[in-house]
């Protein structure tokens, strides 16, 4: 299993403390679900947009629409080899 680019992790850390302007960033975590965050369906697909293309591959629609949290575009990535 290839080792997950630390750049990933920081994409999807930087969107997702974007929305965090009342909380604290210690507060949330990968597993924190994208929604309790503020993050929108156009927010999630923004992300999950500039993943494609700041890696050059391509999450399918069915496997974007299930996830969730941070942790599920990790998981995505680990399991599938994309990177």
């Amino acid at each position: 299993m290839k080792p997950i680019p630390t750049e990933l992790i920081q994409m999807i850390r930087v969107k997702m403390s974007a929305s965090l302007s009342r909380r604290k960033v210690a507060e949330f975590s990968l597993e924190t679900p994208l929604e309790d965050l503020g993050l929108d369906s156009l927010d999630k697909l923004s992300l999950l947009f500039e993943i494609e293309e700041h890696f050059n591959v391509a999450i399918p629609d069915t496997t974007a629409s299930q996830m969730k949290c941070g942790a599920d575009i990790l998981a995505y990535f680990s399991s599938s080899q994309q990177m």
